[in-house]
């Protein structure tokens, strides 16, 4: 079916239809950064009831399932999580106001669109880097580089296009100052050994490889530590690096109608045993 010959007039609709998603999933974006997070979620979701009790919104700790469940995480939580990321600022700016010394800026890339051979669903696939900023017990703003898969499935709801399951599996965390300790190479990793076990300043690492043994970080800084997921969906995290299962499932092969297996949600969530290595 997907190998049908559509007319002009189809190619002209799904054409269309792929530069609607992209506008979509972008705004979606900017809704994130300003924290607009409940007008995202009234404005570019899914609305209706059916819709509304399957849509999910995923990230390394699991899937919120349900727009309830959502917004409570989703919004709920987050307002009161920057409550709680205020009262630390203000220790440091007395007269900080809400969202001072928070960063959540993150830019999506390398989009690929893929519409259902009916023209109803559609999977959105980019890349999401960016950089998360927020305080320390003390009150001192503390960035991080991210990077990570965004993925989503999307559903044409009434004519308009309209965002259903989101899944957002970062990968890497990088402090964007250096960490005590380390020596600044592979990602702040320890300086190299020399062979007499002794550490030379100043050269690289003899093993490119890959990264270094790093210094304890503790729990990645990039995961909202609020909220229990509705379906749990643990992962490892290896300072820097995750090891995340293989979280894409076949994205590049065109598939005629959704397919609850293949989709972002937690139906389609792939065996565990699966890794990136």
């Amino acid at each position: 079916m997907m190998n049908q010959r559509y007319t002009d007039e189809e190619l002209v609709v799904r054409l269309w239809d792929k530069e609607i998603i992209k506008d979509l999933m972008t705004r979606r974006c900017y809704y994130k950064q300003n924290d607009w997070r409940e007008k995202e979620l009234k404005e570019l979701w899914v609305s209706g009831e059916e819709l509304k009790k399957t849509a999910s919104l995923a990230n390394n700790l699991g899937y919120f399932v349900g727009m309830d469940d959502i917004s409570t995480y989703y919004v709920d939580g987050i307002a009161e999580k920057r409550r709680e990321q205020l009262a630390l600022t203000r220790k440091q700016i007395p007269g900080a106001e809400y969202g001072t010394g928070v960063m959540n800026a993150h830019t999506f890339h390398t989009i690929m669109v893929e519409l259902s051979g009916d023209g109803k669903t559609a999977r959105y696939l980019c890349y999401d880097h960016g950089t998360q900023t927020s305080p320390d017990e003390d009150g001192i703003p503390h960035g991080y580089w991210t990077s990570g898969t965004l993925l989503a499935d999307l559903v044409k709801e009434e004519g308009a296009w309209k965002i259903w399951h989101i899944k957002s599996m970062h990968d890497l965390s990088i402090p964007a100052a250096p960490v005590p300790g380390a020596g600044g190479f592979g990602f702040g990793g320890p300086p190299p050994e020399d062979g007499d076990g002794e550490k030379k300043e100043g050269e690289p690492p003899a093993d490119m490889g890959g990264p270094p043994p790093q210094p304890d970080m503790g729990p990645d800084p990039y995961e909202d530590d609020y909220g229990t997921p509705t379906v749990p969906a643990p992962y490892i995290t290896k300072w820097a690096w995750n090891d995340l299962p293989k979280q894409m499932p076949n994205t590049y092969v065109p598939n005629e109608s959704y397919d609850p297996k293949k989709s972002y949600g937690p139906e389609g969530h792939p065996d565990p045993l699966r890794s990136w290595r």
